[in-house]
């Protein structure tokens, strides 16, 4: 079995009362058109056996380095996912390696086409066909969105059924802890609740008097608060030894298991990130879930889509699926491109692990096609 083409679908998609907050994060803005940029990567073999994987995050930075590397993958075996994983973690060790996650999850993909089995399956799980989900919100904005507007909205996802609510910043530690306070207030018995800064916080300072408020409202974890410091170990190991709340990261090092395994091994973070979409796909995530479950810690993922569907399926040592963005106004995180949603959640806040063949999707080529900015195939 060999590969014969890497063919790349560039699309756009309109996102309506979306815009960009001064510190660059994605935010509602009411009346704002924001088009992003999306593409289908598809790998296929001399006997016309394909897989799929669709890009949301970063395409321009993950298309040039699936560009780099498409000319290497022709001839190669598709089901060898290991020895392509490797190679390339190897060859893109002066980047950021961020283009292998694509690759890797559309090989997947391949691999359950081939085997007429859904991916679930060959990751070895399956005991759980239904993953709990949390609330993602969309990054805040000062100008409409305050702590009432927060607290509503939590109190709606859980008379919708979540079991959790995850906020990301408004930008600022002190709007962060009111937004906090007045969502713990509301739903603070019901639900799960997270923090998540993106790292926006600047000082050590900030990150630690918002994370004792944490410990004082009980959250559920604490996710990457620090600006420049997130990937040192000693500054995180100094905040995990000063709050009780449960510190998770670090989903923007691209160091995936070799990384992450540096902080929890010196108690700098209690709960790892994984991530297919950006950090070495379900190869590089089942490296570090194996890792962390070794030493007895839990991985998330970061973000949603059929692949960590299935990654969830098959990783004991994970909690939940993080459903969004989403703002009582808007979303970010569309389903544009395919057939029919894969992460819609049921009445008790569940998400059912898609079933088909591979990831279980269905591509939306009519949306793509007519929506489409660029093509390329390399055979």
């Amino acid at each position: 079995m060999e590969i014969a083409e890497i063919e790349i679908h560039e699309y756009e998609n309109a996102i309506e009362d979306h815009g960009i907050r001064e510190d660059g994060a994605g935010c509602y803005v009411p009346g704002a058109e924001r088009t992003e940029a999306m593409f289908i990567l598809t790998v296929r073999t001399r006997d016309g056996t394909e897989g799929h994987y669709r890009g949301v995050m970063f395409p321009n930075v993950q298309l040039a380095q699936i560009r780099m590397w498409a000319e290497e993958l022709i001839g190669r075996n598709p089901l060898a996912r290991e020895d392509v994983w490797m190679d390339f973690w190897r060859r893109g060790r002066h980047t950021d390696r961020i283009g292998i996650g694509p690759i890797d999850v559309a090989l997947w993909d391949l691999a359950g086409q081939h085997y007429g089995a859904p991916l679930y399956e060959l990751l070895g799980g399956g005991k759980r066909d239904r993953i709990p989900a949390y609330a993602s919100t969309l990054p805040g904005n000062p100008e409409h969105d305050t702590p009432e507007v927060f607290a509503d909205h939590a109190e709606a996802c859980a008379e919708r059924g979540y079991p959790g609510y995850k906020l990301h910043p408004l930008g600022d530690p002190d709007l962060d802890i009111e937004v906090c306070r007045a969502v713990d207030e509301r739903v603070g018995d019901e639900l799960d609740l997270m923090l998540d800064p993106s790292s926006t916080y600047t000082t050590y300072r900030d990150a630690l008097r918002v994370g004792r408020v944490l410990d004082d409202l009980d959250f559920y974890w604490y996710e990457d608060p620090m600006w420049d410091t997130g990937e040192s170990v000693y500054a995180m190991r100094r905040l995990a030894d000063e709050i009780d709340t449960p510190l998770l990261g670090i989903e923007h090092s691209r160091t995936e298991p070799f990384g992450s395994v540096n902080h929890l091994f010196d108690d700098a973070l209690d709960m790892l990130r994984v991530d297919a979409h950006l950090g070495g796909g379900i190869t590089g995530a089942l490296k570090t879930a194996h890792a962390a479950q070794a030493a007895g810690f839990d991985v998330e993922p970061h973000l949603g889509g059929a692949a960590h569907l299935h990654l969830l399926s098959a990783a004991p040592n994970s909690n939940y699926y993080e459903h969004g963005l989403l703002h009582p106004h808007t979303e970010w995180h569309s389903e544009a491109g395919l057939a029919e949603p894969v992460d819609e959640i049921d009445d008790d806040g569940h998400v059912p692990v898609p079933d088909g063949d591979g990831l279980g999707i269905e591509i939306d080529w009519d949306f793509v096609e007519a929506n489409r900015t660029d093509r390329t195939l390399v055979e």
